[in-house]
């Protein structure tokens, strides 16, 4: 296996390891009883290790970037899940697997001094993510909760078996200038679309179950439908980008999510099995194609030298955004009579106003870097700054693509 399918790999394993707490609600409930603030915070609890992770090393100056090491300590992040006994040493041990990944993912992007993560990469990385998590819900709820991380585990141990023996060692001078410039506003979108994202993906398998009336059966049905719709999406959006400016690609994206959120207000009742588990697996592509509209936004307009702190910028942003989403979750939905789940109003409510907050700041991280005297300028005057604004995000939505800004 050369090194770039070993990083592949493990980018697409530690974002499923992530990812494989969310829909498992109804199976945490069933063997802890943390209750919904309890399930809220076990899934947050990966994504904030994976923030003080990849602060870590993001300072380091000095990053081994043996892959084979990397996977290695992975699988003793995912067998402390495994042998774990109750629900604190689960959740430290969620904790312990985030920071791990926090280090491995920002360290592995930041080794590709001379463009950063491949597209090619991203996209293995992310079926591994796909189809792996249908596998790994699977079976949580026919074996156990800490069964989850059993696949994940196997994967990590044979991406360590297969990877190069030799590491490299990544010089510091070669990653002492990085620098994203003009990326922060990216930065706060990717945050933003996280935090719908986590918060949404906390707990649709427990409305799925508790209040659409289903069994834990149809959560991985659900995302099997998302993977193979994920799949179409690339192509869509690449036959898009043909016609239509990137900023509309990025702004018709976040309105059909913001759709999506509004029509999941029908799992507070009944519903036909065909109809939640299709919902559900739309909304998980529709999220695929928000984070790739974003990326199609910003990445032109990185240097080339720029690309790998940006990517692990990103990923940072990204776990912040999980974070707060899930612990959002957990804090506004709660328990009503009859053993549904309620709060849901006010969820929309937050899901909504970050969704605006990741369409300003996507369409605005798309604008040409102002020069620090123009900054100046500009800050004199409140009523130019919006205005500024105002113009850029209707810029990005009608410039025809290949015509400068």
């Amino acid at each position: 296996m050369t090194r770039d399918r070993s990083v592949a790999w493990l980018i697409g394993l530690h974002g499923l390891a992530l990812m494989v707490a969310f829909p498992l609600g109804p199976q945490q409930s069933r063997l802890w009883h943390p209750g919904v603030s309890g399930v809220g915070a076990l899934v947050a609890a990966f994504p904030v290790a994976a923030v003080i992770g990849g602060l870590v090393a993001r300072r380091a100056s000095r990053l081994l970037m043996d892959t084979r090491a990397h996977a290695l300590v992975a699988v003793g992040g995912m067998l402390a899940a495994i042998l774990s006994t109750n629900y604190p040493s689960f959740f430290a041990a969620r904790a312990l697997a985030g920071l791990i990944a926090g280090i491995s993912v920002t360290a592995l992007h930041r080794s590709f001094a001379d463009g950063g993560v491949t597209p090619v990469m991203t996209k293995f990385a992310g079926r591994v993510i796909a189809f792996g998590m249908p596998v790994c819900v699977l079976t949580a709820t026919l074996l156990d909760l800490r069964a989850a991380s059993l696949p994940i585990c196997m994967g990590f141990a044979w991406v360590a078996c297969r990877s190069p023996r030799i590491g490299d060692l990544a010089a510091p001078e070669s990653l002492a200038h990085i620098v994203a410039e003009g990326a922060p506003a990216a930065l706060v979108a990717t945050s933003a679309l996280a935090f719908v994202s986590s918060a949404y993906l906390t707990v649709l398998s427990g409305f799925l179950v508790y209040n659409a009336g289903h069994t834990e059966l149809h959560i991985p049905l659900a995302l099997l439908i998302g993977a193979g719709l994920s799949l179409a999406v690339p192509q869509a959006l690449g036959r898009l980008k043909q016609h239509l400016a990137p900023g509309a690609i990025f702004a018709g994206a976040l309105a059909t999510a913001a759709l999506s959120l509004l029509s999941l207000l029908a799992l507070r009742s009944a519903l036909p099995a065909a109809l939640a588990v299709g919902l559900i697996g739309c909304f998980i592509a529709i999220n695929t194609a928000r984070h790739l509209g974003l990326s199609g936004l910003v990445l032109p307009r990185l240097r080339t030298e720029e690309t790998p702190a940006h990517q692990a910028h990103t990923y940072i942003a990204h776990c912040l955004g999980s974070g707060l989403g899930a612990m959002f979750a957990g804090t506004v939905i709660y328990l009503i009579p009859g053993g549904k789940l309620g709060g849901m109003q006010v969820m929309l409510a937050g899901g909504l106003a970050a969704t605006a907050l990741g369409l300003v700041a996507g369409l605005a991280a798309a604008q040409p870097t102002a020069s620090p005297a123009a900054r100046a300028a500009n800050a004199k005057s409140r009523w130019r700054v919006a205005a500024s604004l105002v113009r850029s995000v209707r810029t990005s939505i009608t410039r025809t693509p290949g015509t400068p800004t």
